[in-house]
């Protein structure tokens, strides 16, 4: 019976959206919804909105603040029947300050609880620095995803000096190895990255017990192709996942004056003009024409739906060529405060005289329990 429900599910899932074969085994769609600054409150609809679509695939995280709601909508769908369970996939992220091997599955559970879930499909390590992070005890959301002094506990801990607490002492691969075994006990069917350079990818892979990273989520759109690391994913049989592919338009506390706006750039917009499309469907095709998985975010109906309708048209070789001349390296999100840390993957994206700064006091529009 539940190996026949999970074939049914996998056949519906393929015939809703293009999908890729993990490493794992498992089937993920190629384009999902993001839930990064969905705030509380509208991304509960924005989900059932999504999964009456035809997305397949819910991205979350639980320092984003709005897993519960994500959970609600999640368990009405499947409660209504527009979903069973095998037929969707859903991602979660270990955060910052659980990177101690004792902490990992308090993070996992706790994340299970607020999606009312018995399993993720994948569960990526968000960052892999520790920071922010004091090693001393697991912070989930209910502790509180809002900067505060590290005597309160919550998942972004300051010092005294209102910059981020950091846990030097640990590494990202004691985390991977408390997730390998979360993977064999079933309570993930994959387990990867994000925010990993390519030195740190090439670690996991080399020191891995038992389980191969399945997706690395970095951030990428024309402006940050991430080339070499995508080569490196087909290399390895990795699939690379792109978190903000249309430039992250509205990213928190980290906009700067002068920063170039993807979907203002008139090359896109010839392109998108051709073929009777948005910019932003450009984009998105682009990305999954070269074998790139997405994770747009969007709380608007008639936008979500659009972002998914990217599937249904074709880019030319012409168009393929223009947008990959359109490859600046920019990056928008560095998460410069969090440098400190040995593991902090953009290092060589800092300015050489970059002093850690007081830590953002909003870094995800969301809201605390």
């Amino acid at each position: 019976g539940r190996k026949e429900g999970r074939k049914e599910g996998r056949k519906k899932k393929m015939k809703m959206t293009a999908s890729v074969k993990l490493l794992s085994g498992e089937e993920m769609p190629l384009v999902g919804l993001g839930t990064w600054k969905a705030d509380a409150g509208v991304v509960g609809e924005a989900v059932k909105v999504a999964v009456r679509s035809g997305y397949r695939l819910i991205d979350c995280a639980n320092d984003y603040g709005n897993e519960r709601e994500v959970g609600h909508a999640l368990a009405q769908l499947l409660r209504e029947g527009v979903v069973k369970r095998g037929e969707i996939f859903v991602q979660g992220k270990l955060w910052n300050s659980n990177h101690r091997k004792e902490h990992v599955r308090e993070d996992l559970m706790a994340t299970l609880q607020d999606l009312q879930l018995e399993y993720l499909d994948s569960y990526l390590i968000h960052w892999p620095q520790a920071v922010p992070a004091t090693g001393a005890a697991a912070a989930v959301f209910r502790n509180g995803n809002r900067p505060a002094h590290k005597s309160e506990g919550t998942m972004f801990p300051l010092e005294d000096d209102g910059r981020f607490c950091s846990d030097p002492a640990t590494h990202f691969m004691e985390a991977w190895f408390a997730m390998e075994e979360l993977m064999d006990e079933g309570l993930v069917k994959s387990i990867g990255v994000s925010n990993f350079n390519h030195r740190q990818l090439l670690e996991v892979v080399k020191n891995k017990r038992k389980h191969m990273p399945s997706v690395i989520q970095n951030e990428c759109h024309p402006f940050l192709q991430q080339k070499d690391l995508i080569d490196l994913c087909n290399h390895l049989g990795v699939v690379f996942q792109a978190y903000s592919p249309l430039g992250s338009g509205d990213r928190p506390w980290i906009r700067n004056a002068g920063d170039p706006e993807l979907l203002e750039d008139e090359r896109l917009m010839s392109i998108a003009q051709k073929h009777g499309m948005t910019a932003a469907q450009v984009v998105l095709r682009w990305q999954t024409q070269r074998g790139v998985s997405i994770v747009p975010k969007s709380v608007r109906a008639a936008r979500i739906r659009e972002n998914l309708d990217s599937l249904k048209f074709k880019l030319d070789a012409g168009d393929m060529d223009k947008i990959a001349s359109l490859n600046i390296g920019w990056r928008y999100l560095l998460f410069p405060q969090s440098s400190m840390h040995p593991d902090y993957p953009f290092k060589d994206e800092l300015p050489h005289d970059y002093v850690i700064e007081t830590a953002p006091l909003n870094t995800t529009m969301s809201t605390q329990p």
